[in-house]
């Protein structure tokens, strides 16, 4: 649904915690109905507001808690700010600012190898934890990849004459790979939405400092939680898995599909999000890592 105004969400927090010092907030709203809206208070907290059914701050929350001691390699949030309510939340902001694609492109080699062993031993961490210990805590399972397989090639089929032929050429072989993957994993409890957004760094240290938005955490494929990393380049994302300590030999495979399907979804519905998909965005950066550059 749409969201209310500041005021509505400001008004709350003044509520909820009257001590709390602040002169001026942030507000951070991507799309115009988000699953929940963020307020970044300038005492450097962040609270976060529920804005649909799905959406479950208190499953976030109990989950986050669970896993702290599992999750080392790479901070997360603590959620220190829990009123009575419990459609929102907040907790000390991560420092740094997201990974994106071009942010990464200026880090060391150095920094580029250490993300990545950060990243590997932190997913291993997360899909270490017991699934019946997930399933306790609230978290769901599920797998919509057959269905999104399925949307995705319509949506190609649909729309396709409006690509360049070069793009509708690399769409199609991508289609036809698919047909040849296996599917099967085991399941694991994934962050489920691990991508440059949700990657915090410091840019004068060039470190990670923490993986932030957990609401989509869920029981799935663990290939949900390395589809985003080709947005990086293929040997960055060989290198996270090479630190991977539950890696099957589809893995790769079936995260490649994951991303193309996000490409085209991307590229007709998302113009933005496209652009990461463009041979201009790539250019001064090795040939061999523009995601759209060969059919694997």
């Amino acid at each position: 649904m749409p969201p209310l105004a500041s005021s509505y969400y400001l008004e709350r927090i003044r509520d909820a915690f009257p001590d709390l010092m602040w002169a001026n907030y942030r507000r951070v709203q991507t799309i115009a109905d988000p699953d929940h809206v963020m307020i970044l208070l300038d005492n450097g907290i962040a609270f976060r507001f529920e804005n649909d059914e799905e959406t479950n701050l208190t499953r976030e929350r109990t989950v986050l808690d669970a896993l702290r001691s599992n999750l080392k390699a790479i901070p997360v949030p603590d959620y220190a700010f829990v009123p009575k309510a419990s459609d929102f939340a907040g907790y000390h902001t991560i420092p740094g600012t997201r990974l994106s694609p071009w942010r990464f492109w200026r880090l060391s080699k150095a920094n580029r190898s250490e993300a990545a062993q950060r990243l590997g031993v932190f997913i291993s961490e997360l899909h270490s934890y017991p699934i019946t210990k997930a399933r306790s805590l609230g978290v769901e399972e599920g797998d919509a990849s057959v269905r999104r397989r399925r949307m995705w090639k319509e949506l190609f089929a649909e729309r396709a004459d409006e690509l360049q032929c070069e793009v509708r050429n690399v769409f199609e072989a991508w289609i036809e790979r698919s047909e040849s993957i296996n599917h099967s994993y085991e399941p694991v409890l994934a962050h489920n939405d691990l991508w440059y957004k949700h990657i915090y760094h410091d840019p004068s240290t060039g470190r990670l400092t923490g993986i932030i938005d957990w609401g989509d955490i869920e029981i799935t494929d663990p290939v949900k939680d390395f589809y985003g990393f080709w947005i990086y380049g293929e040997s960055f994302l060989d290198e996270v898995l090479s630190h991977y300590a539950y890696c099957d030999a589809n893995l790769k495979d079936r995260s490649f599909e994951h991303f193309w399907g996000i490409a085209i979804s991307s590229w007709f519905s998302h113009p933005p999000g496209g652009r990461f998909f463009r041979r201009s965005t790539w250019q001064g950066r090795p040939t061999s890592e523009w995601p759209m550059g060969q059919v694997r």
